[in-house]
């Protein structure tokens, strides 16, 4: 029976002391594996970059007294995704269990935290059309609201310590869209005047979204086709400070912009829609290449556009309007007088002219339309649908508009991407639609 009491204490006590190592090396294996985890979920944000992310979590595992068990850490990490894995191999020196032949009880284990976000490629096409002088319906200039309003959606858009993810194309319109001289050059137009730099894209181009053969077009006259007005720049063609601005991830630079915008003649809606169609467009990344190497934009966005059907990539068209698609006028001696030619301004007497005559009360052999109000429509329609079979979002926004202009806008949206806005509701808009896309950002 002695030996028999003897044998039973001591499997007791080595089942107890198994245990106690067990507990040991669970507890060992929950501190590492704890560290292992908060140093990835650190280390893997995109906050950090390149090699810090290794000594980040070097610096976790020194702190907790635990780098003896830190085997590796991997840095996988791209532009839009932190990526990072730790092996572990937590253990300790057993106190019972080296009474059955085994010193030391370990495990290897791996942490990894992944924190990746949805590349965005935005085109913010803006109405700086005359009407935008007018007062809202709560008494604010059209302009100055939408000043205000965008310059919201960017702050939004661009969170502090945001990333170069994000992308901004914004494209003022007016009677038409000025690319820039620089793009103009590029793309192969002849200018014989030096005051704006506007192809007239004839209606054959809308058949596709790529960057108009400005090289077979003629370049759009400086003239005006309705009065000149206080806050208005000359021009039914928008000058070179109301340019495109291009794939851009500065807020600064996006919010300056829309405070210098000012406004032209006429409202050109398809051409504005048409060549933020372009700047998505994959076939356009050799404008975005060659306005990289001249300095025009930064160099980490000469990637861009990326191709359609990039996973990374979310396509988003935020087209704003306070008016209906109208005629494309054009004057049929453009060099003569007050047209301006070679971007010399009208003088005084024709400049008291334009401020008391409509264009289409001259006589008929100082102007023609080069085309209707409908087949506007109709291009500017042909390029929405464009843009929705290629998987674009599409945002439109009627501000102060009559029904055409909301008709116009609502069949032009995505889903339910459309909002009729008055007043500060603008504002209200460009809110929720940067809302959306950062959901959709985390969601797709």
């Amino acid at each position: 029976m002695m030996l028999l009491a003897l044998f039973i204490f001591f499997a007791i006590l080595m089942i107890s002391g198994i245990a106690v190592d067990f507990m040991r090396f669970e507890s060992n294996r929950m501190r590492v594996q704890a560290t292992a985890d908060r140093a990835v979920l650190a280390a893997a944000t995109l906050r950090e970059t390149g090699g810090d992310r290794e000594e980040l979590v070097e610096d976790y595992f020194d702190a907790a007294g635990l780098s003896e068990y830190l085997v590796e850490v991997q840095d996988n990490s791209s532009l839009n995704s932190g990526d990072v894995a730790v092996r572990i191999r937590p253990g300790i020196d057993t106190l019972f269990f080296r009474w059955v032949g085994t010193d030391e009880l370990s495990s290897p284990a791996i942490s990894r935290a992944r924190e990746e976000v949805t590349n965005i490629e935005i085109s913010l096409v803006i109405d700086i059309s005359g009407s935008m002088r007018f007062h809202d319906s709560e008494g604010m200039p059209r302009i100055t609201r939408l000043r205000s309003a965008a310059k919201g959606f960017i702050d939004q858009i661009f969170p502090e310590n945001h990333t170069d993810t994000t992308t901004v194309s914004i494209i003022p319109y007016a009677g038409t869209v000025n690319p820039g001289r620089e793009v103009f050059e590029l793309l192969g137009g002849t200018a014989w005047h030096d005051y704006s730099s506007c192809p007239d894209i004839p209606r054959s181009a809308f058949g596709t979204t790529s960057l108009p053969d400005v090289g077979s077009m003629p370049q759009t006259p400086n003239f005006m086709h309705w009065p000149i007005a206080l806050g208005m720049d000359w021009g039914w063609c928008p000058n070179e400070a109301n340019s495109i601005l291009y794939h851009s991830s500065d807020p600064d630079d996006l919010r300056q912009f829309l405070t210098d915008v000012r406004m032209h003649d006429g409202t050109g809606t398809h051409y504005g829609l048409r060549w933020g169609a372009s700047l998505l467009d994959p076939s356009s990344r050799w404008l975005t290449e060659a306005l990289a190497d001249s300095g025009t934009i930064e160099s980490m966005h000469d990637n861009r556009p990326a191709p359609w059907d990039d996973e990374d990539t979310m396509k988003v068209v935020v087209l704003m309007t306070d008016g209906k698609i109208t005629a494309q006028q054009r004057p049929k001696r453009a060099g003569e007088g007050i047209y301006g030619r070679d971007g010399i301004l009208p003088d005084e007497d024709e400049a008291e002219l334009m401020e008391t005559s409509h264009m289409e009360s001259w006589s008929g052999n100082r102007r023609e339309r080069i085309t209707r109000r409908s087949e506007n429509a109709t291009d500017f329609e042909s390029t929405c649908d464009l843009l929705k079979a290629e998987g674009v979002i599409i945002y439109t926004i009627a501000f102060e508009t009559d029904d055409d202009g909301r008709a116009e806008m609502q069949d032009c949206a995505s889903s339910s991407n459309y909002f009729d806005a008055r007043g500060r509701e603008l504002e209200g808009a460009f809110n929720a639609i940067a809302n959306d896309i950062l959901l959709l950002r985390l969601t797709l």
